[in-house]
C-alpha cells in the first residue's frame, strides 16, 4: 500500500488537481472537433485542421517555421497545406478553466501566448521578405474565459495605429513581442483574442448537435468517432502527420467521398438540344405551380431532355437539380441505389452542397426513409433560403426524371415505395418547385395525391422534327 493509498486526503487533493487538467483536453479536442466539421461544408475552403502543432505539410523542403509551434493546438488551412499556396492560415491556442471560468484573461497570463505567436509572426516576416502576407495568416487565442478588457482595447488600439487608451498595458505588449510601431500594428491586426466560448460540456452537446446536422436520424456513434479522431491526432503516433481532412472526417462517420454520390445522372447532355413550343408554356405551369408536378409522354418524346432545359426558364439566381432514376437501365439491378431514399436523396442533398446551397447529407446506417426525407427537406429549406438572399424571386427546382423507373424498381426489388412516392407527399418549403416525370401509361404508379398537377408533353411537331433534322 502506498503512501498516498494511506491518505486519503492526499488522493483527493490529488484528484481534485488532476480532473481540471483533463477538463481542458476534453474542451480542446471536442472544440477541434467541431471546427473539423467544417471540412464537410462547401461555404469556404477549409481543407485541413492539423492538431499539436502546424501541419507537416506546410513549407516545402528547406524551409521551416518552428517558432511558436509548442503554443498551437490547432492549425486551420484555406485553400491548401502548403503557407506558399493557402489563402489562409489560422493558428489557434485553446485555454480552458474549470475552477475559475468567469476570471479575465490579462496580458501577463497570455504572456507565453503572446511571446510565441509574436516569434512566428517574426519567422513570416523572414520567410516573405515583403511583409505581405497580413490577411493571409491569423492567430487566435480562445478560452471560456473572458479577456481584460484593457488588454483588448491594447491590442485593438495598437492594431487601429492610434493612441493607446492603457499606456502600461501597451508598454508591456511591446516587449512581449519585441515589435513597435508598424510592426506591432501588423500584428494585432492578426491576433484575434475571443473569451466566453462554451465550458467544455457545453462544447460536447454543441458537437452532438452540430454532427447531427449532417447525418439523417439520431447516430450516437458520429461524434464519438470524430472526437476520437482528434484525440488520436494529438497522440504521438500522429506526429508526423497530425492533419485532418475531409476524407478522415467522412471516415470517421463511417463514409466515403463516392458514397456521398450514390446515384449519379446518366443523362446525356442536352447542351445541343433545341427548344421545344410547349417548353415555355410547361415552365410557366412550373414557375406558378404551388404543388408537385407529374410531366408524363409517351417513350421517345424527349422528357429527358426537357427536364434539363427547365433551368432556362428560371428566374434570375434561381437553380435546378435533375435526378435520373432511370440510370441507362440500372435502376433494374438489385444493388442499385436509383430508388431509395438512401441513395436518391443523399444524391441530390449533395449536388445542392456542391452548388454551396446547403449542408452536405451524410448516409447513415441508423437511419430510415423518414429519417431522410426529414433531412432532404431541411437541405431545400437551406437551398431556397440562400438563393432568396440573393434573390427574393429565386426558384429551387427539383427534378425527378423517369419516376415511374423508381417506382418499379421498389416494387420489383424490395416491394416498398420508392423515395419519389414518398417524395411526392412532402410539403415543399416556399420557392422550390417538385417536378416527376413519367411516361403517360405508367403515372399511376406514382398514386399522385389529389393536390399534385399533371401535364403532358405532346409528341413532336412536324416542325421541330424539321429543325432537329437540319
Amino acid at each position: 500500500m502506498t503512501a498516498e493509498s494511506k491518505n486519503p486526503q492526499s488522493s483527493d487533493r490529488r484528484t481534485k488537481a488532476v480532473r481540471p487538467s483533463r477538463d481542458g483536453d476534453q474542451f480542446h479536442y471536442i472544440w477541434a472537433a467541431r471546427r473539423c466539421l467544417r471540412l464537410l461544408s462547401s461555404a469556404d475552403d477549409l481543407v485541413a485542421v492539423s492538431i499539436e502543432g502546424a501541419s507537416t505539410q506546410e513549407t516545402t523542403l528547406g524551409e521551416s517555421l518552428d517558432a511558436g509551434v509548442d503554443q498551437i493546438d490547432v492549425a486551420e488551412y484555406y485553400g491548401s497545406e502548403d503557407i506558399n499556396k493557402a489563402t489562409r492560415v489560422r493558428y489557434i491556442q485553446l485555454k480552458h478553466s474549470t475552477r475559475n471560468p468567469n476570471e479575465p484573461w490579462t496580458l501577463s497570463g497570455l504572456e507565453k501566448t503572446i511571446r510565441a505567436f509574436s516569434q512566428r509572426y517574426r519567422e513570416f516576416e523572414s520567410l516573405f521578405a515583403d511583409g505581405d502576407f497580413s490577411t493571409d495568416v491569423e492567430f487566435y487565442f480562445i478560452s471560456n474565459r473572458p479577456i481584460s478588457a484593457n488588454l483588448t482595447e491594447t491590442v485593438l488600439d495598437a492594431a487601429s495605429g492610434v493612441t493607446s487608451r492603457h499606456p502600461n498595458v501597451l508598454t508591456k505588449l511591446q516587449h512581449h513581442t519585441g515589435l513597435d510601431g508598424k510592426r506591432l500594428s501588423a500584428f494585432c491586426g492578426l491576433l484575434k483574442l475571443e473569451g466566453k466560448h462554451e465550458d467544455y460540456w457545453l462544447q460536447r452537446a454543441c458537437l452532438v448537435q452540430e454532427t447531427s446536422g449532417y447525418l439523417p436520424g439520431d447516430d450516437i456513434h458520429g461524434p464519438v468517432q470524430l472526437k476520437e479522431l482528434v484525440t488520436r491526432k494529438a497522440l504521438s503516433e500522429s506526429a508526423e502527420d497530425p492533419s485532418i481532412t475531409r476524407i478522415d472526417v467522412l471516415r470517421a462517420l463511417g463514409t466515403t467521398e463516392d458514397k456521398l454520390f450514390p446515384a449519379c445522372s446518366h443523362i446525356a447532355s442536352a447542351e445541343r438540344s433545341i427548344p421545344r413550343v410547349q417548353e415555355s408554356e410547361l415552365a410557366r405551369n412550373i414557375l406558378d405551380a404551388n404543388a408537385p408536378i407529374v410531366l408524363h409522354a409517351e417513350g421517345g418524346v424527349g422528357k429527358s431532355v426537357l427536364t434539363q432545359r427547365i433551368e432556362h426558364h428560371l428566374p434570375k439566381d434561381s437553380a435546378a437539380v435533375v435526378y435520373d432514376c432511370f440510370g441507362n437501365g440500372e435502376y433494374r439491378r438489385p444493388s442499385s441505389l436509383r430508388h431509395r431514399h438512401k441513395g436518391a436523396l443523399v444524391q441530390i442533398a449533395n449536388e445542392l452542397s456542391a452548388l454551396r446551397l446547403c449542408d452536405p447529407l451524410i448516409p447513415s446506417a441508423t437511419a430510415d426513409e423518414a429519417d431522410y426525407l426529414r433531412a432532404f427537406v431541411h437541405r431545400l429549406t437551406q437551398g431556397i433560403g440562400v438563393l432568396k438572399a440573393i434573390n427574393e424571386h429565386s426558384i429551387l427546382c427539383i427534378v425527378i426524371d423517369a419516376a415511374d423507373s423508381a417506382e418499379m424498381a421498389a416494387k420489383e426489388l424490395a416491394g416498398d415505395r420508392s423515395f419519389a412516392r414518398d417524395l411526392l407527399r412532402e410539403q415543399m418549403p416556399d420557392g422550390v418547385r417538385l417536378v416527376l416525370t413519367s411516361r403517360t401509361e405508367r403515372q399511376e404508379l406514382l398514386d399522385p395525391p389529389s393536390s399534385a398537377l399533371s401535364f403532358e408533353l405532346k409528341p413532336f411537331t412536324r416542325e421541330e422534327t424539321a429543325t432537329f433534322l437540319r
